[in-house]
């Protein structure tokens, strides 16, 4: 289409298109039929204004800076903010940014090529600019600045003294945020990078860019331990100790996210990006005070962090995040969160420790003692926080929360009393206990929106409902306490007819040998009731017991015989639970076959016959019953066990020994509070 007309008073050679008010074609030279018709303007529907070519009007013109995501946007405004800020702040011990002339070009630099990509959308550059041309040319321009800050870590190293009087040396915050905000401005913005599979390279640079940082870092770590301990007259142990916690610190800080950005941890980034926001924003905070992180040397016992806010700018990278493993949002989040306590863990073991050696090396003061003591109190707080929020994130999430909460107080009250009282650069940790990394524990927890939509779905399942849910916190009196078992009560010896020693029968109480009462058995003082079979029976019962050998009772009365109620003798019992017994006899002569008690006479209490004459005074005679033997063998049956410690209290000790014994029966014991019987428990479960 051009924009050629025909002479004047010509028809044009090109059909025009319907009038889209009317849907009529429009005659030469635009009028339609109702114009010719005397239609006054207004009368119709109201037309759009045709091109007096009778073309159709082109459509809008799509903004040249559309597809750019907000990201990029975000990622140019910090690296904007960052390297201005820097000019105020101290680039080394001596000078600030804005006094030397190569950084204040160097971030005129760094500062132009944020605007490359908007140049080429308006279509400023050339013809043959590419997205290639505008990642290398940004590149190549933020790199003279990254090499000027690796020129003073080696005059720092190098050149500077150890007291550093001499104006040369250390490397101030404004290297750190410098730094961040030139790599910011050297990475790659969203919109400028391809599909993985075809634009793999850029994310293998950026990878190999973080390696080189945090091996720099480490290098630069240990460097410090070797020459504060070599550079320094009379630092003692306690001395070197410092140092080398100190070094440990930067390491285990800086170290463990980057370790996990390394290992492809999307958390693991995030937390080290989160980390070099809040030590930048400490810089920013300390730079018109001293006891805050101003700037760092190889020389003065601790340096490293002045570099995290550049790992954590690389760490934004999309080059960089776009090569972390894939996991779902809120185990990302989830992640995030557990990472920042471990940090929290370093940072108050670190403040403990330091403490520690504060008082060893003869220090004194309330911010001394309170370093180590709310350095203690957070590792507590954090370690528990950190377990169950990692055990289940549902119920770990309000604890998690909660403990945020304590260690940002307990941060704050140690921030201020150890106010201006800290080591050079010593306050930095004490704002990310204060602020920092309970902000970013809090935030992971809270802000993003596929966390607060799966803990809107998964509230924590109380674990008790009721009573039992408020036992923890609501008072109420002790229960109380279950009484001793009463001792059972010696049973009434039965009445009944027996034959006497001249032959004759006599009535009154059996007083036979070998004839012992049974009283009715208590399930809820013997254990009988946690055995199945054995229940109480109704009423007394008499069991015949065999004499010693040699006895001269008639061998059909060796055994177990039931006098009287028609109850089940043991000499007949094949087991209990129903089976059959002997059949009630007609008097104390009933027989018994050599059958049926033949079971259990092994077991019969051993009884001896009364003196002939009457014993010495003083003399106690043996007390009747079962013998140590048979309330020690394994072989002995329950029932009988049962009935030892009823009828001989004397026996208790050897039957809670014997390895037999059923656990309601030693559950009975324990409850009789009888020193022996406890003794031979506790060797029984010793």
């Amino acid at each position: 289409m051009t924009n050629d007309t025909g002479a004047a008073g010509e028809p044009q050679t090109q059909a025009a298109p319907p009038d889209t008010g009317t849907g009529e074609t429009p005659q030469p030279g635009g009028a339609t039929a109702a114009a010719r018709a005397g239609e006054e303007p207004g009368d119709g529907p109201d037309v759009a204004p045709q091109d007096p070519s009778g073309d159709p009007e082109p459509p809008a013109a799509a903004s040249p800076f559309a597809g750019i995501p907000v990201s990029d946007y975000v990622r140019d405004g910090v690296a904007t903010v960052l390297l201005l800020v820097s000019f105020a702040l101290p680039w080394d011990v001596a000078h600030r940014a804005s006094d030397k002339v190569e950084v204040v070009l160097l971030t005129i630099l760094s500062l132009l090529t944020l605007a490359l990509p908007y140049l080429a959308r308006t279509g400023v550059l050339p013809t043959t600019w590419t997205v290639h041309t505008t990642r290398r040319v940004r590149l190549l321009a933020n790199a003279p600045y990254v090499l000027l800050v690796g020129i003073y870590l080696v005059v720092d190293v190098v050149g500077g003294g150890g007291d550093l009087t001499d104006g040369w040396g250390g490397v101030g915050s404004a290297v750190g945020l410098g730094l961040a905000g030139a790599l910011l401005a050297a990475q790659p913005r969203q919109s400028e990078l391809g599909p993985q599979d075809l634009d793999r390279a850029v994310t293998s640079q950026w990878l190999r860019v973080l390696e080189v940082l945090a091996v720099v870092l480490a290098v630069t770590t240990l460097l410090t331990v070797v020459l504060t301990v070599t550079g320094t007259d009379g630092i003692g142990a306690v001395g070197v100790l410092l140092v080398l916690l100190g070094a440990a610190f930067v390491l285990a800080l800086a170290g463990l996210p980057v370790l996990g950005t390394w290992r492809r941890s999307e958390a693991a980034r995030l937390t080290l990006v989160g980390l070099g926001i809040a030590l930048a924003s400490a810089f920013v905070l300390g730079s018109g005070d001293n006891g805050i992180l101003t700037f760092e040397s190889t020389h003065l016992g601790r340096f490293g962090l002045v570099l995290v806010p550049a790992l954590a700018a690389v760490a934004s990278s999309p080059a960089v995040r776009r090569a972390m493993s894939s996991v779902p949002a809120v185990r990302t989040w989830v992640g995030v969160a557990v990472r920042g306590l471990d940090l929290v863990v370093v940072v108050a073991g670190y403040l403990a420790l330091g403490g520690v050696l504060d008082l060893a090396d003869g220090r004194r003061g309330a911010h001394v003692v309170l370093s180590v003591v709310v350095g203690l109190l957070v590792v507590g707080v954090a370690l528990v926080a950190r377990r169950s929020l990692a055990r289940d994130a549902a119920t770990g999430r309000p604890l998690a929360l909660g403990a945020a909460g304590v260690v940002a107080v307990l941060g704050i009250v140690l921030l201020v009393v150890t106010a201006n009282r800290v080591r050079l650069g010593g306050g930095v940790e004490h704002l990310l206990l204060a602020f920092g990394l309970p902000l970013l524990v809090a935030y992971a927890l809270t802000v993003p929106r596929e966390v607060r939509e799966y803990f809107a779905e998964h509230r924590p399942v109380p674990m008790a409902a009721g009573e039992q849910a408020t036992r923890a916190y609501v008072w109420e009196p002790p229960a109380p306490k279950a009484p001793r078992p009463a001792r059972p009560a010696p049973s009434a010896a039965p009445t009944g007819t027996y034959p006497g020693q001249d032959g004759a029968v006599h009535v009154g109480t059996v007083s036979a040998p070998g004839v012992v009462p049974v009283g009715t058995p208590q399930p809820e003082r013997s254990g009988y009731a946690a055995r199945p079979g054995l229940t109480p029976v109704d009423a007394q019962t008499t069991a015949v017991l065999p004499a010693y050998p040699g006895d001269q009772q008639a061998p059909h009365q060796q055994g177990y015989g039931v006098q009287q109620g028609g109850q089940q003798g043991y000499g007949g019992q094949q087991g209990y639970g129903g089976q059959q017994g002997y059949a009630p006899p007609q008097g104390y002569g009933a027989q018994a076959s050599p059958d049926q008690t033949a079971p259990m006479q092994a077991y019969a209490p051993q009884q001896q016959h009364a003196p002939a004459h009457p014993a010495p005074r003083g003399y106690a005679p043996q007390q009747p019953g079962f013998t140590p033997e048979q309330a020690l063998d394994p072989t002995t049956p329950l029932e009988v066990l049962a009935q030892i410690v009823q009828d001989a209290p004397h026996l208790r000790p050897q039957v809670a020994s014997n390895p037999s014994t059923y656990p309601a029966l030693l559950e009975w014991l324990g409850n009789l509070g009888d020193p022996a019987v406890d003794a031979a428990l506790r060797s029984r479960r010793g």
